[in-house]
Order: structure tokens, then sequence, then C-alpha cells
């Protein structure tokens, strides 16, 4: 793909603005990235009118309707090539996630793309969720306009000489001490800024200046002013430029618990945690919400903090702040910086390669920090300063995240650091939790083992002379299944007719399940189509589900939602319904047919479950 760009040709600086936030400071000395038109050519257009009209993405948290910067990409991308992207629905949860990926490929009906961060990788690529971009993306084209960050790349996400990531270039955050100056002014403290520009800017020192910041104002008991707000526990382990897991001279993944620096990371958490008490453990709720208030000397976030002090809270800080990188520990004498990021990938095994792509390519020309809030812009613009951009930049260039590699383990290591955070020593700490994540990293090392998926006919039901392999839903009331025939019948001599009194029962009932001598297995892919009427009013609020039904424990799992099409004068619909695989193989399944505020009849016909591969 070339691009053809307009009024580009102005000067470096230019195009230097577009590398950088361009919320301060560039105006109109060149175009916004959106303003670059894509020219496709004939070669990609080709390779992408041989792929599907939809490719399936992962966008963990995301929902399309919000107005977000990947979302309007998506959008024009959408917009510009007749495409369409589906969202499969994803959290922030890394085992979901990934159970989804993998049950897709072993379906051999993968997802097209996922958004992943930093903390997804290597476990992304040495389990073989996702595969290299190789050369479908133009990245000479990308490059040239700054829209993908080559460092990080080659930092996080290049294995074996291949890239497995494509990073937009502003999706880079450092993790920052944004700090209160009033109180440092307040309680005669150094001030961080100077302690960094003099080299001095340690862990220790940090602990030292919030344990002395801590204020009971009004004496019940309960610290009103503490030390350090973060929601982060392993930046620790990145302070000192270690991580719990590391590499073996084979390239296989190991524990690193000979390692004295990050023992020296387990003394910093305990003392900030166990034996100062300068670390205010906030769950959930945003670091920046409680700091905004002035209730913290520092707060450890990433760059996207600026933004969040004056988008996500109540008020706005009323005191001076200011922002360092974070401290660094005794070990890390070379000074790496704690730098998360996030991009696409390439599900492994993606049949649309060339259109995901393209859709990739859209994300970075979109990019997160040049498209903020015009209005938001004049609020917080003025803290986006040449001298904080400059500074982020600089930390760039010398990235380090733990959270990578601790990514191997169950939630991040989080098991071990709370063993720590009680008061644990090292020696204690390292015992207890050894075996237990030294199998977890054999199972990383070792060949990925795929599923194969179990083979079988399509299951057909017309009706036509029984209604047997369903039973009615264990939670309706006061309803039944039977044999529609005659004009009830949708086709033929007969259907099968669900009937459920409305007031009896609940919001959502689930009206009827297969018998389980019509198993679906995990590691596949169905797609189930039917005919249907619906026999009284349809609302804003109704809605049917399929969804698959665990038979071992009576409960649902997975449910697919559709709008029906009123039937006001008896017309019959059609659904077609794609059930994305599980991973399980183990669990014996079935089909579970389910409602919402829906009217108390409806009737279906040509009932087929079918097994579907991709690839």
């Amino acid at each position: 793909m070339k691009l053809m760009i307009k009024l580009l040709s102005a000067t470096l600086s230019a195009a230097i603005c577009l590398s950088t936030l361009a919320l301060a400071g560039c105006g109109s000395s060149g175009p916004e990235p959106r303003d670059v038109d894509f020219e496709i050519s004939e070669e990609r257009q080709a390779a992408m009118d041989g792929e599907s009209g939809t490719i399936r993405v992962l966008f963990p948290g995301l929902d399309r309707v919000v107005d977000e910067w990947r979302n309007r990409a998506v959008a024009r991308f959408e917009r510009d090539t007749g495409k369409k992207v589906e969202y499969i629905p994803a959290g922030f949860n890394i085992d979901d996630n990934t159970s989804k990926i993998f049950a897709s490929i072993a379906a051999k009906n993968p997802y097209d793309g996922v958004w992943a961060t930093s903390s997804d990788y290597p476990l992304y690529y040495v389990r073989q969720y996702t595969q290299p971009i190789g050369d479908y993306l133009d990245m000479e084209m990308l490059q040239e306009n700054y829209w993908v960050n080559m460092t990080i790349m080659d930092e996080f996400y290049k294995f074996n000489g291949e890239y497995y990531m494509v990073v937009p270039y502003n999706f880079v955050n450092p993790f920052f001490c944004f700090y209160n100056k009033d109180l440092i002014e307040e309680y005669d403290l150094e001030d961080p800024k100077e302690l960094y520009e003099k080299n001095e800017w340690t862990v220790e020192k940090m602990h030292e200046m919030a344990y002395t910041a801590q204020r009971d104002i009004d004496g019940d008991g309960v610290y009103d002013i503490y030390g350090i707000t973060s929601l982060y526990m392993n930046l620790w382990q990145s302070m000192n430029h270690t991580s719990m897991v590391t590499t073996d001279a084979n390239g296989k993944f190991i524990l690193n618990f000979d390692d004295p620096a990050l023992m020296t990371s387990f003394d910093y958490v305990r003392d900030a945690i166990y034996e100062k008490d300068i670390w205010d453990n906030l769950g959930n709720t945003l670091a920046t919400v409680t700091f905004s208030q002035g209730r913290h000397l520092f707060m450890l976030e990433p760059y996207w903090g600026i933004w969040e002090l004056y988008t996500t809270t109540d008020m706005a800080p009323s005191f001076e702040w200011d922002l360092v990188p974070l401290p660094y520990g005794s070990d890390n004498e070379e000074h790496y910086n704690c730098v998360s990021s996030g991009g696409m990938c390439f599900i492994n095994g993606c049949s649309n390669p060339y259109t995901t792509a393209t859709l990739i390519e859209y994300i970075c020309q979109e990019d997160m920090y040049e498209q903020q809030d015009r209005e938001a812009n004049e609020i917080y613009g003025q803290y986006i300063t040449e001298e904080r951009k400059e500074l982020k930049e600089e930390m760039i260039e010398k990235p380090f995240y733990s959270m990578s590699n601790d990514g191997l383990l169950p939630t991040i290591g989080l098991a071990l650091l709370n063993s720590v955070m009680r008061g644990e020593d090292n020696a204690s700490v390292v015992e207890e939790w050894r075996a237990d994540y030294t199998a977890v990293l054999d199972n990383v090392n070792a060949e990925v083992e795929w599923p194969e998926p179990v083979e079988h006919e399509p299951y057909v039901f017309d009706f036509e002379s029984n209604i047997d392999g369903f039973v009615l839903g264990a939670n309706v009331k006061e309803g039944s299944i039977s044999q529609a025939t005659g004009d009830e019948a949708l086709d033929g001599n007969g259907s099968l007719k669900i009937e459920f009194d409305t007031e009896a029962n609940a919001r959502t009932v689930n009206l009827a399940t297969m018998t389980e001598d019509y198993r679906l297995y995990g590691y596949n892919t169905y797609v189930i189509s039917f005919d249907y009427r619906v026999d009284g009013e349809i609302t804003e609020d109704t809605e049917y589900f399929l969804a698959f039904y665990d038979v071992q424990t009576n409960s649902q799992r997975d449910p697919i939602y559709f709008k029906p099409e009123a039937s006001e004068n008896g017309e019959v619909r059609h659904a077609e319904i794609t059930f994305e695989p599980v991973a399980d193989d183990q669990v014996v399944l079935t089909l579970l047919i389910g409602c919402r505020r829906a009217p108390g009849t409806i009737i279906i016909d040509n009932l087929k479950i079918e097994q579907f591969r991709q690839t």
C-alpha cells in the first residue's frame, strides 16, 4: 500500500511534530494524520477482495459505541473499504481472552486480530496465539509518517527477527512519578526534579519523603495525607530493572529468584507497604481521583495520567504538581525506565491478513494522542509542555517493563507480591512460590498441543413427525413445548412451539434446551440457522438468545443475543447465529434457547446446527 500525501512537503520540523504529541505547539505546520489520504494499491485491493467482507477483532474492554480513537479509526476503515469489523466480546482478563483466542485457533476458525499490551508479550508469542506481521503491512509508509514506534517494537515485540505487534507511535506510556509541589514546599522536602537532575532520585529517597509527608490531620487514626498512590504493585521491579521471570542461554523462560536485584525489589515493596505503610492501596479506584484531591504526595502512573487528572476526576487539582521519571533502584545503574505500550496483532492463522493489515494502518493513522478532544485540550493542553514531551521521548529510548516476562505467571505474579506485602521475608517467599511458578513456566516452555476438534454431521430438526430432542427450560413457569401443526406450522406438517406465561416468569427465561443426545463440542465454531415466528407484540426490550448449556452444572455460558423481527401478518423470519468456540472438550454442552421480555409464544422450524471450518 502506498499513500497519497497532501501538503507533507513542509519541513522536517513538521514531520517531527507529527511524531510527538500535537496538542501544543504544532499548530498548522503540517497535516494531521487523518488528513493524509490512503491510496490502496491494486495488489492490496485484489488481496482484500479475495478475503471476507467481515473481520473479527478483539478489543479488550472497548465498546464500539464509545467515542474512542480506535472506534473512530474503525469507522473510517469501514466507510472507505466497505468492509465490516465485528467486535468479539473481550474484557481485561488475560485468561479469558487467551482462552477465546486459543479456542478459535483450535477450531480452525481463528479471529483476525487482537489489541494487546506489553503485559501480553511474550505470552502471546510463546503460546502461538499470534503470528508475525510478515509482509502484510506497509511498514515503510508507517515509519515515514511516524505512525509506528520502532524502538518499542524492537524492544518488546520482535522475536527471531520478526515483528509480532504493530505499535502506534504515541500509544507508548512511560511511568512517571507525579508529585504535589505544594506539599513538597509545605513540608520543606527536596524537589524530586532537582534530585533527578542531580542523579539522586532513588527509590530510597522517594520512600523517605513519602513517609515524612504522611499526616493524620483530624486525629481519627486514618491518614488524610498518604505518601504514595498507584494501581500498580509491580512497579518496584521495573524501578530496579528486574523481573520474576527471565530467559536462560537457550531462550527458555525460567524464574529469576536467584537475582539479587529481584530480592532488592522485594525489599522495596515490603518497605513501602508493610514496614512504612506509605502506599495507599486503592483497589480499582483511579489513583488520579484521590491525587487530584491533594491526598497524596506521590502518584505513580503512566503518561496518560496527565489527561486523567483533568478528564476522569470530579475536580481538577487545585495545587501545583509536576512529574519526573520513576525513581531508580540501587541495581538500575543504567537508568532504564518503566514503559508500557499497546498495539495490534494478527491472530495465528488469520484468514484475512490484508484486510486486517489495512485496519491496523488506519488505527496507527488515527493515533490516540493526536486526536484528543479539542475542547478538552484547551483545559489540559497547557500541561503537555515541550519539556514533558521531550522527557517522554528520552525515557522511551531505554525502556523496560517487568510485567512483560512476568505476564507469563498467573496474575503477573501478584500472588507472590501479596506474600511480600504481608511481611514475609525473601527466602520464605521464594520457597513458597518456586514450585508452583516453575510448573507454570514448564508449561509455557512446552510445545503447544492443539486439540483435535470432534467432527460430526450437522444436526437437523424439521419437526415434521415429532419434537424429540428438546425439553422445556428448567426455570420456565407455566410453560410448554409442543408440536405446531396445520396452519400453525411454519413449513410442512410440523414445527416446534414454545409457550410460557409472561406474568409468571422472570424477565429472562431459559425456554428450551436440546437433550444431550445432540452434544456440542468445545473447539468448534457452530453456525445455527432456523426459521421462526413470534406470536405477540415485540417491544424495544425484546431479545432472544442462544447459548451453550452445560449439562453437568445445568448452567448456560456464552449467550448470543439477537433482536427478533416482528411477525405482524404471520410472516416467517429467518435467523443465523454463529457460536464462537469454547476452550473445553470435556464438558457436555448442548443448545439453550432463551429470551428477555418476549411475548409468550415462539414457533421454530428448519433448525440446523453445523460445524464451520474457515481454514
